[in-house]
Order: structure tokens, then C-alpha cells, then sequence
């Protein structure tokens, strides 16, 4: 792919990307997520039917917890792009699953939901502790008594061992868009960036006819920040997980899942 110059344009964060997200993220087992994220409501809200889903991207994890055919659906995503996307997979299938663009910063629902999660380090994207303890707050208002807030973080060891697989990843979608990844942790900062080249093509597939600069960056926490954080809020922690099992986070853990109440 050609480098930057002035004919890129920076866009947006999941504008152009929403476009070919679900082939980014191909290798994602989401069938193996959504069961894990079934098995922490069975364990600990047992009988949850009101589920609402923050950051739900193009909504690939909500349309597969509907065919479980236990859970009454609400997903939501900040990008309009996304939701775009999410809606009309959905409507391939006939899914009853509500998709709706709303910030998790600024929740508003006149009615209350017995489980809220995001998965995908999505509350990585929140760089300021303030904010964090927001969306605690946001999703406390939202949340019927005994309702649990189900997310997950990534960790430092995690940006540390992504770098060498992500950075310079490229890859054609098909015959109208490639992309190039660029990848990078700052471990002072804790800050891991990622940076997506994408290149429109023409129908024949040869000749560029724009190229698109998004850059998504995430701060990465440790797991007594985030239980910090919490601490602030009026959540408690029911359980740290590791990873896609129902067992304790612990100092290696790459990806942690927090289940509070």
C-alpha cells in the first residue's frame, strides 16, 4: 500500500472501517464469546431476560446472544456507521434485536435492563479515570436492583504480545477495499495505538480511487486501577475473570472480565 501523503484522508473513527469491519475482525471467535458472556449471566443473574449491550459495533455479538432465544435485546454503539451495519444484518436475518446509536456516556432509556455488557476492551477507549467512573454511574440509572455490569479490559502483557501479530497487518476485503494496520504500545504512556490504512479501489480492482487514515487509540489499564476506579462508583465486585473462563484474573491475565453488582 502506498505511505500517507496528502491525499489521505482522516476520518472519523469507524466510518470507512465500519464498511469492512466484520472481515478486520474475521478471526474473532464470537460464537466462543457469547456463550462465555451466556455462562457469567447464568452464573450470576440466572434470571435475566433485559439485556443491553454498549459498543455493540455491527452488532455480530447481540444477533448471535438472540439465537439463544433467552434474551430480550438492546445494542447500542456511538457510530452511526456501525449501527448502519448492525441493522442490516440484522434485517437479513429477521432479528428482533433493537439496535440504537446512543454514547455510553449519555444513556437514555425509559426503562431498566437486567444485565448490561460490552466486550472488546471497549471501556479502553475511555482515557480519563472521570470517565470511567461515568459510565459506571450511566449504567447504574439503567439497571433494574440485583442487575449486574459485565465488561472486559485488556492489560499491559496483552498490548505488549498484540504488537507482534497486529503491526503491519494487511489484507484484502475484496474488490473494492485492502487495509494496512499499523501498531504500536507507548508503555510509559500505557497507551496502545492502532492505525488503519484503507484503500478504495475501483471496480477493476487495479487503480486506487481514495485512501482513508483511522486511528483508534486505547489506554491500557492494570486490574487494581480499574478496581480503584470501581471502588469510586457504587458497584461492587462480584467476580475478576481471566480471559474466557470462569476462573480469577491474576498477574498474567491479558484480558480481564469484570462482573459488579
Amino acid at each position: 500500500m502506498r505511505p500517507m501523503d496528502d491525499n489521505v484522508k482522516l476520518l472519523e473513527n469507524y466510518s470507512v472501517l465500519a464498511e469492512i469491519y466484520d472481515d478486520v475482525m474475521s478471526d474473532v471467535d464470537y460464537e466462543t464469546w457469547t456463550d462465555y458472556i451466556d455462562e457469567i449471566i447464568l452464573t450470576h443473574n440466572p434470571e435475566t431476560h433485559d439485556v443491553l449491550e454498549l459498543a455493540c459495533g455491527t452488532g455480530t455479538m447481540a444477533l448471535s446472544l438472540e439465537e439463544l432465544d433467552c434474551y430480550n435485546i438492546t445494542a447500542t454503539d456511538a457510530s452511526s456507521h456501525m449501527i448502519r451495519i448492525a441493522r442490516q444484518k440484522g434485517d437479513e436475518v429477521e432479528s428482533a434485536v433493537h439496535f440504537q446509536t446512543m454514547n455510553f456516556l449519555n444513556l437514555n432509556f425509559d426503562r431498566k435492563f437486567d444485565v448490561v455488557f460490552m466486550v472488546f476492551d471497549s471501556i479502553n477507549y475511555l482515557h480519563n479515570p472521570s470517565d470511567i467512573i461515568d459510565l459506571h454511574n450511566e449504567v447504574k440509572q439503567v439497571l433494574k436492583p440485583g442487575g449486574i455490569f459485565i465488561y472486559d479490559f485488556t492489560t499491559p502483557r496483552n498490548s505488549r504480545k498484540a504488537i507482534r501479530f497486529l503491526n503491519n497487518e494487511q489484507k484484502k476485503i475484496n474488490e473494492f477495499y485492502r487495509y494496512r494496520r499499523n501498531s504500536s504500545y507507548n508503555p510509559k504512556k500505557r497507551i496502545h495505538t492502532n492505525q488503519f490504512y484503507i484503500e478504495k479501489t475501483d471496480q477493476s480492482g487495479g487503480s486506487v480511487v481514495e485512501t482513508y487514515h483511522e486511528e483508534h487509540q486505547q489506554k491500557i489499564y492494570t486490574l487494581s486501577e480499574i478496581e480503584t476506579l470501581v471502588s469510586k462508583t457504587d458497584f461492587k465486585i462480584l467476580e475478576r475473570y481471566d480471559g474466557f473462563e470462569l476462573k480469577p484474573a491474576h498477574s498474567k491475565s491479558l484480558r480481564i472480565t469484570m462482573v459488579l453488582q
